[in-house]
């Protein structure tokens, strides 16, 4: 058996874009011959069945960079999430330094309240220029999902203490300027937490056991003799190929990446995943 694990965002679907239909038929074709397909993302799970639902898949998924898996047919766990005691150490730090963060539960996203990121969101749009109007669509998206989806409180630490059943499973983070991406790195080094590059313009903290490298061991636990596949396109998909049997990056993907897979593709954009299981791992 193969089992094929893929991030979503630069690797499976592209920013903005429709999903690569040579990707969809790929898990179809995976899946009439008994091979698996799991999505492994730092997506939340509403996003990730917001995903398979609109392309008509059904797929396990590995969520939050591993602390949360989500089966079909099975209600989600989780493992691995960071603890009140941990936001009481990092929230304070994102706070002096006016960042813009939001922190993902198992109910909800929560952030402050929005107003007072207007200078932030004006500063990530200004940085995004470069892209034209990917850019410009992205912080579109943003922007309606920190006004429309977040779930606003006037205190984070003080919503989550009213609300034990919450598990926090990341805080998620935007900036504009790199070089404040690396002084929040050098600030928020701890043992509590793993900070990482997700994204455009996106760190995350995590539980330092919750990573996509040990959500996958942990799932293979479930299967012998399988052959393990990973494709992905940046830093926090490190993790992942350690652990997989084979590593693919697709074209897109940073150098560091490409540099630590054993195989290459074409772009997201292109359908690279799609194009890999059809010339590599299905039988002709």
């Amino acid at each position: 058996m193969n089992i094929i694990f893929s991030d979503i965002d630069g690797t499976f679907q592209d920013l903005g874009a429709d999903i690569a239909q040579i990707n969809i038929d790929a898990i179809d074709a995976l899946q009439k011959h008994q091979d698996k397909f799991v999505f492994v993302t730092g997506r939340g799970l509403e996003m990730v069945e917001e995903m398979q639902e609109a392309s008509g898949l059904a797929c396990d998924a590995i969520f939050a960079n591993g602390a949360g898996l989500k089966k079909v047919g099975q209600p989600a766990t989780y493992q691995n999430c960071l603890s009140i005691d941990t936001l009481k150490v990092i929230l304070p730090i994102l706070d002096a330094e006016n960042i813009l963060y939001f922190v993902h539960t198992t109910h909800e996203v929560l952030m402050l309240p929005v107003n007072q990121y207007h200078g932030n969101l004006q500063d990530l749009r200004e940085s995004l220029t470069y892209m034209g109007e990917q850019g410009i669509s992205l912080m579109d998206y943003k922007t309606n999902y920190f006004e429309e989806t977040c779930y606003h409180v006037a205190d984070i630490v003080a919503f989550l203490t009213k609300h034990p059943d919450r598990a926090i499973l990341k805080v998620e983070l935007m900036e504009a300027s790199d070089i404040r991406h690396q002084m929040l790195r050098e600030k928020l080094k701890s043992p509590l937490v793993t900070v990482f590059t997700s994204f455009v313009k996106t760190l995350e903290i995590v539980h330092p056991l919750s990573s996509k490298g040990s959500a996958i061991q942990n799932y293979l636990k479930d299967y012998t003799n399988v052959t393990s596949f990973g494709f992905g396109d940046g830093e926090n998909d490190l993790p992942m190929f350690e652990v997989v049997d084979v590593a693919v990056a697709v074209e897109n993907a940073t150098e560091h990446i490409k540099q630590s897979s054993h195989h290459q593709t074409v772009s997201c954009q292109q359908g690279g995943v799609g194009k890999f299981i059809f010339e590599k791992i299905l039988p002709e």
